[in-house]
């Protein structure tokens, strides 16, 4: 369990800790989502179960691996993109080849024609993808159980169907020790967390009717409460995004989600705001890919409770996109520093904002804020001088209560 550590000052006590939550929270994914993701996933599991399947008896287990299972979900970069979930089918086969295992899958997902996933599925290197028509993607990825004393070292499937069947290889994993070390590990700090709830809760229009519908809610399994988590992870999500806004352009495989997460975690510690945490993550980042540069070699970002499951075994696949990255990084830390100055003007913080996480998220955050400001401007508690430039600190802007904790773990991610 996370360790839950004494309040901390208010999170929001400066400008660029509000600006930083804003921002979070408009590409966070909201508990609604969350409550629409854990009702596919039941779906998906009775549909690949079901009588006449080709997978039925054949699965042991599903289990949620990737972001969501860590809290770390992000909208995509544009809204009809929806968001990826990732989903591992531990299956009991044997004897069968790469190739095999995923056209499988791919078959017992799609179903005859008329099936509700007909039109939906497509068959990947290593997974196979339901897309749905509100931009959802729910990736599924085979995987066989190695050994039965060591749960969840398993393999998966790679297998391109534009390539020769000798590429075909499987790969040494174990996504879910990686997220039960992140859970354990990555620390809460209650009042943040609480705080944070209250931000994402009075965002998400689709929360009152949830809340309306059911008697309990879904809480993540990571967390105590509705839309909260730590600091950490509000972080790496701003640090993905990031990555994404940089990278959509690109053309090129993206830095992995999972590489930032555990470096993220080697150097998560309790009571630093959102802007802290991304000074020193991304600090860290960029050391580590310096370091690496220097010495002529790539980066290598291993899972730290699975000796040769490698997460940077895909990316960097050259020094040029290393280069990339670090020349991000560089920049995001410039960025952050104007960000969080007390003599920036608020015209420069904009520029800043929408430059890091994007025109849209950016606009959103500063109208919000500029509504705040007005009352603020009104009654004479603003702060800023004639120039724009920040005096004193604004007060957090103004949330409905938090949802008490829910007992009720309706995105229990695996079927035990």
């Amino acid at each position: 369990m996370n360790k839950h550590l004494g309040a901390i000052p208010t999170p929001w006590d400066n400008t660029g800790e509000r600006l930083l939550a804003a921002a979070a929270v408009k590409i966070e994914l909201p508990p609604s989502q969350h409550a629409l993701l854990a009702e596919r996933k039941a779906t998906i599991e009775k549909h690949l179960e079901r009588e006449g399947s080709p997978m039925q008896g054949l699965i042991r287990l599903f289990y949620q691996q990737g972001s969501v299972a860590i809290g770390a979900t992000i909208r995509a970069k544009f809204r009809f993109e929806g968001f990826d979930i990732d989903i591992i089918v531990e299956l009991m086969v044997s004897g069968m080849t790469p190739c095999e295992v995923l056209d499988l899958l791919y078959e017992a997902i799609r179903g005859e024609k008329g099936s509700r996933y007909y039109d939906m599925t497509t068959r990947q290197s290593r997974c196979v993808t339901i897309t749905y028509a509100d931009g959802m993607h729910i990736d599924l990825s085979p995987s066989v159980l190695l050994d039965a004393d060591d749960p969840r070292r398993s393999h998966i499937f790679h297998s391109k169907l534009e390539e020769p069947r000798s590429n075909d290889t499987t790969v040494l994993t174990n996504s879910f020790a990686f997220v039960e070390d992140y859970n354990a590990r990555c620390p809460v700090d209650k009042n943040f967390q609480e705080e944070y709830s209250k931000l994402v809760t009075a965002s998400d229009r689709g929360w009152d009717r949830i809340t309306a519908d059911a008697d309990t809610v879904p809480v993540p399994a990571h967390s105590t409460v509705v839309g909260g988590k730590s600091a950490v992870t509000v972080a790496l999500q701003l640090l993905k995004r990031n990555r994404n806004i940089r990278w959509s352009a690109r053309n090129r495989r993206m830095p992995a989600s999972i590489m930032f997460s555990c470096l993220s975690l080697e150097v998560a510690a309790p009571g630093r705001t959102i802007g802290g945490n991304l000074k020193i993550i991304a600090t860290y980042i960029l050391d580590r890919l310096v370091a690496a540069k220097q010495s002529r070699t790539l980066l290598h970002v291993e899972n730290p409770r699975c000796a040769g499951d490698i997460f940077t075994d895909r990316w960097p696949e050259s020094q040029s996109a290393q280069d990339l990255l670090i020349a991000d990084l560089q920049l995001f830390l410039q960025q952050l520093a104007v960000l969080m100055n007390n003599q920036s003007s608020l015209a420069q913080r904009v520029k800043v904002l929408k430059e890091m996480f994007g025109e849209n998220v950016g606009q959103s955050v500063i109208d919000e804020f500029g509504d705040e400001l007005g009352g603020m401007i009104q009654s004479g508690l603003h702060g800023f001088g004639a120039t724009g430039v920040l005096l004193g600190t604004p007060a957090a802007a103004v949330a409905k209560p938090a949802i008490p904790p829910s007992t009720f773990y309706g995105t229990r991610w695996v079927k035990r």
